[in-house]
């Protein structure tokens, strides 16, 4: 019987020995590219922190200046099962650490963390909440198949209008060329991800040619930046063993319809109990009333503002406008922060904001969305009033 190369994702070489193989995955200073090397360990890590500190070389800042290449401390912070040599052989996502106590200043988990923790008790405001707020976040990470120039494999726009084509969840379209593989791919990551422990939501072939989504969550806090990072992570593995290239960036081709996004929804226990939807409506009073460019930034971590360009891009009419704020039910075109039907039929939920990129740094955009829909951090002059955080402490 003939063997299908795609089936050969686990090494062919059978390993029975006492040895653990660890690899050690983090992403480099843009927040979004990932990188990986692997350590034997002689037991079973029984969690993360039983996994040793390692060092590594990284840039410490955003921009990559040469100076600023140093070695660092890579520490582990979750670890999941390895879906591509199996149990009992791990995989743990890591953060860089100046030294024993200086976090990196790439290091924007350690900061989405301490606005996790201002939801337990507030320094600035000295604020405690009667009832938890316990966040909860999930993720639409958008991606394209792309060639080795960073086009999409379908793209062909002598042949179709994309500000008019719809191929959203289509099987069998005649647009398809590359559909197989590209189907495989996406199939074989959702295993890969939810062999691994990752919270994996789903997966839909989205509208634009080789262009597809997975949802991540719910995840609580910080940790939803590891799920996500985790599951891109195994994507470019997967497709590194495809043959093929897969690319966040919201703007794979500069100057067309085509965008890509990282939708973000977002809930605390208040939000998702009976009447929740008044604190949803709060929550969103504040967003619509703050300085949108602090959040933005914290939404794209990409030197180039390639989230502007995806929100300035005007032939489109799935992702929000820069510069204006839409709030709506059951709408998705040209809506900043939408409100799903069935959330606004049952009165509870979550609400989602489209305005993050596929690009974005999951832990920046959750300590965002917290710092902006609850503390108000970034409120325009006038409207301090909705710094009252008792509000969180009523009754819907």
């Amino acid at each position: 019987m003939t063997t299908n190369k795609y089936d050969l994702l686990l090494p062919d070489i059978p390993y029975s020995g006492d040895k653990v193989i660890i690899e050690y995955v983090y992403a480099n200073h843009t927040g979004y590219e990932f990188c990986s090397k692997t350590r034997i360990v002689d037991a079973v890590p029984a969690a993360f922190e039983d996994c040793p500190l390692w060092d590594n070389y990284m840039w410490d800042d955003v921009e990559g200046k040469p100076e600023n290449l140093k070695e660092m401390i890579l520490k582990p912070v979750a670890m999941f099962e390895n879906p591509f040599f199996r149990s009992p052989h791990k995989i743990v996502l890591c953060e860089f650490w100046l030294n024993m106590e200086t976090p990196s200043t790439i290091n924007t988990r350690y900061t989405c963390k301490k606005t996790m923790e201002r939801l337990n008790f507030d320094p600035i405001s000295g604020y405690r909440p009667k009832q938890p707020h316990d966040p909860w976040f999930g993720i639409e990470q958008e991606y394209f198949v792309t060639r080795d120039d960073g086009v999409p494999v379908s793209y062909d726009p002598k042949k179709y209008n994309y500000e008019k084509l719809i191929i959203y969840t289509k099987i069998g379209h005649r647009h398809d060329k590359n559909i197989g593989i590209e189907r495989e791919l996406s199939n074989r990551h959702m295993t890969a991800c939810l062999n691994a422990g990752i919270k994996f939501g789903g997966l839909v072939r989205e509208n634009g040619p080789s262009q597809w989504e997975y949802q991540i969550g719910p995840c609580p806090g910080e940790t939803i930046g590891d799920h996500l990072n985790m599951s891109r992570y195994i994507l470019q593995r997967l497709a590194e063993i495809f043959g093929l290239r897969v690319t966040f960036h919201p703007v794979p081709v500069h100057g067309s319809p085509l965008t890509s996004s990282g939708h973000l929804n977002f809930s605390t226990s208040k939000m998702r109990a009976k009447g929740g939807i008044t604190f949803i409506r709060h929550a969103i009073n504040l967003l619509a009333n703050s300085e949108q460019d602090p959040l933005l930034k914290m939404y794209d971590p990409t030197l180039n503002q390639e989230n502007n360009e995806r929100l300035s891009n005007t032939s489109g009419h799935w992702h929000p406008h820069l510069h204006k704020f839409v709030c709506d039910v059951a709408n998705k075109v040209f809506v900043t922060v939408r409100i799903p039907l069935l959330v606004n039929i049952n009165g509870y939920g979550y609400f989602e904001d489209r305005r993050p990129s596929s690009a974005l740094d999951p832990y920046a955009a959750a300590d965002g969305i917290v710092r902006s829909s609850i503390f108000g951090d970034f409120l325009n002059p006038g409207f301090d009033s909705l710094k009252d955080l008792s509000v969180w402490d009523s009754n819907p």
